[in-house]
């Protein structure tokens, strides 16, 4: 407590106009910053943002955050697919930004042991109020520390279904043709042949009984249906880090899956197209059953009544493969998700202190309601009883909904703190909307692993050498997975081979160092 007092009196003292230690090494002039309160500074500052951002680059929250703030933010986005490699660029080169953020910054610990990125413990304590609680919740902060014992991006901690990405069905052929939601891999097929040969072209084109989010395009989760969860290389079953692409089940869900591609059940483009493509499809009515977060990713809206699910899709139940006695499902969350590398501030930044101050602004509750929902007083209203309601926008003009738009209102790559258990109430007079992201929740939780692999954060050289042995093993994996599922090579005449190349690239290493990190 001595060391906090010292160091936050020497943080605010100094002469007018003196420079003084703003975290992480870098300076800031603390003259022009309000420790508490708003605005932040007294003279206007401004910071630049590099983010994943595909949609437009005037955000409307963040015209209102400056009027309170007096601190200006220059944005530079790009869409996810260019991001990564722009911000690598931007990094080689030496000139990059203030703040790195969003779905990009994976590399947190490379960025700090090669001191491009700061520590931001010591701002978080002493000049955030909202951060500061979050990373002060049980297992947090133990969480969001590196090695180095630092802190270098805040929590970002949201509600979620335990199920994110799941498979859904189109329920209205189903009842279209008569048939019942499948439970196994086999009635599965058989109404994905229904979908094929019975439901007439629409807009003139053939349906896709089956197709895949190619921004989720991890086709082990299906998997579970035989047995194991392959989302990720690793999975921990029965108590133990286990490998799950070399096994048994993975192989048996391959060769289930390439007849499926095979009987032209599968989308054609399943590896070549990118999302914009996908989307078009989907909205023109195309698919039969697509894997992704919700519908409203893939599939046209069939009804204005937002008390009913508004599109022609359900979650597709958890299958069982023949011989399988428990299928199971991968748990994405207990609930809520802690992001833990979606905002950095690099050794660029001359106001580390106002940056953080400005992001604490936005964890505020109510602004982060804003962030998430839009402007207050045109797009939520405040009630007396402390609920907030969306307000009816129905009678505004398509330019007003444009610019008031959830794309257009805040980056949704950047952290906010959307608080457990939030509902933001529907328009007066109006009916609660059917929760669709968390139906899926009920029908697969018998089949949620128990745990979940939380891999803590490693130090350079374990970092460097999981890098080292990931990628071949990754290109080799992703190489075979595209062979096998559409027909170019046979999974069994080549699945001996297969395991001892992953042994040969180091996946047993990689193993045992996934079981040691669990250990620590």
């Amino acid at each position: 407590m001595v060391f906090t007092a010292a160091l936050a009196a020497a943080l605010l003292a100094g002469c007018s106009g003196a420079r003084k230690q703003g975290g992480g090494g870098v300076q800031q002039n603390m003259d022009n910053l309000n420790p508490t309160g708003l605005p932040i500074v007294k003279e206007k500052e401004s910071f630049t943002v590099f983010a994943d951002d595909g949609f437009s680059p005037e955000k409307t929250m963040f015209e209102i955050f400056e009027k309170e703030t007096n601190v200006h933010l220059n944005l530079m986005l790009y869409p996810n697919h260019v991001a990564g490699e722009r911000k690598n660029i931007l990094l080689a080169s030496g000139d990059y930004p203030d703040v790195i953020g969003g779905w990009i910054t994976g590399d947190v610990v490379k960025m700090a042991a090669d001191g491009v990125i700061i520590p931001l413990e010591d701002i978080i304590d002493q000049y955030t109020v909202h951060i500061k609680e979050i990373l002060d919740m049980p297992g947090v902060r133990e969480r969001m520390t590196l090695p180095d014992g630092h802190i270098y991006s805040p929590p970002y901690l949201i509600e979620e279904p335990q199920v994110t990405f799941k498979p859904w069905i189109n329920v209205k052929w189903l009842k279209q043709l008569g048939l019942e939601m499948p439970s196994t891999t086999d009635e599965f097929k058989n109404v994905l042949i229904a979908f094929r040969d019975r439901i007439p072209p629409v807009n003139g084109r053939k349906v896709i009984p089956l197709s895949w989010n190619p921004y989720q395009l991890n086709l082990g989760v299906l998997a579970g249906w035989f047995g194991i969860n392959a989302q990720s290389t690793f999975a921990i079953i029965d108590g133990q880090v286990e490998i799950t692409i070399n096994r048994n089940e993975f192989r048996e869900f391959l060769k289930y899956f390439a007849d499926l591609y095979a009987s032209g059940l599968v989308d054609s483009q399943l590896f070549t197209q990118d999302y914009p493509s996908w989307v078009a499809k989907g909205k023109q009515g195309l698919y039969g059953a697509a894997f992704s977060y919700w519908p409203d990713d893939f599939a046209p809206r069939t009804s204005d009544d937002v008390t009913v699910n508004r599109w022609d899709f359900e979650p597709l139940p958890v299958l069982r493969a023949p011989g399988v006695l428990k299928p199971v499902f991968v748990r994405n969350t207990n609930g809520m998700t802690l992001f833990k590398n979606q905002f950095v501030i690099t050794d660029r930044a001359s106001n580390p202190i106002t940056i953080m101050r400005w992001l604490d602004y936005v964890y505020e509750m109510e602004n982060s309601i804003q962030a998430q929902y839009g402007p207050i007083g045109l797009r939520v209203e405040k009630l007396p009883d402390g609920t907030y309601r969306e307000k009816d926008t129905s009678s505004w003009s398509d330019a007003q909904k444009e610019k008031y738009s959830d794309n257009n209102n805040f980056v949704w790559s950047l952290p906010k703190y959307k608080r457990k258990g939030f509902k933001l109430l529907p328009p007066e007079g109006q009916s609660p909307e059917f929760d669709i992201e968390y139906l899926a929740d009920p029908i697969y939780e018998p089949y949620l692993e128990a745990e979940m692999l939380d891999t803590p954060w490693m130090d350079s050289k374990t970092s460097q050498q999981v890098a080292e042995l990931t990628q071949p093993i990754t290109y080799y994996y992703r190489q075979k997975l595209a062979q096998w599922i559409s027909g170019q090579a046979g999974i069994d005449a080549e699945w001996d081979k297969y395991v001892a190349e992953l042994d040969r690239l180091g996946i047993q290493k990689l193993l045992q160092i996934q079981r040691d990190l669990r250990k620590k």
